[in-house]
């Protein structure tokens, strides 16, 4: 698999990642107990730690041979 491809399914997953949060976001302001709300908001949290690990790891495919130039344009990643 090369990089690039490997980025393509990470933001395939953070995209659904992203639709959950507004989900979680949505149920969150319907909720009617202080504890719903609250786990909600816990779970919101968690997610958006692994949103943002997510794009931090698309960054890093993408440009991970950009010091390197053309020559390594198909290099698979394992």
């Amino acid at each position: 698999m090369l990089l690039r491809e490997m980025a393509k399914e990470y933001r395939s997953n953070t995209a659904l990642m992203e639709l959950r949060v507004r989900q979680l976001q949505n149920a969150r302001r319907k909720a009617h107990t202080p504890e719903i709300r609250y786990r909600l908001k816990q779970r919101i949290n968690c997610l958006q730690g692994l949103i943002n690990e997510s794009r931090k790891t698309i960054f890093a495919l993408e440009h991970y041979y950009d010091r390197g130039g053309d020559k390594h344009e198909n290099r698979k990643a394992v």
